[in-house]
């Protein structure tokens, strides 16, 4: 096979493996601060900004720290 397809198919292969982990844990903390915290009644039967802005800074933190943990 030829080294170049290898090389791309790990890599294909890390960051679908990457993106799948990242997304899991997304769901697990949202689902995690939706049942403390009942977010998504905050969010969208009291519109609150702050409870959207919290949930929001989770997912970009996790997405953000899985990056990092790719990169490195």
């Amino acid at each position: 096979m030829n080294p170049e397809i290898e090389r791309f198919a790990l890599s294909l292969g890390n960051t679908l493996l990457w993106s799948t982990v990242a997304i899991v844990l997304v769901i697990v903390v949202f689902e995690v601060l939706n049942l403390r915290y009942h977010l998504m009644k905050e969010v969208f039967e009291e519109n609150s900004v702050a409870a959207a802005l919290l949930a929001a800074s989770f997912v970009a933190g996790i997405f953000y720290t899985v990056v990092q943990i790719v990169i490195h």
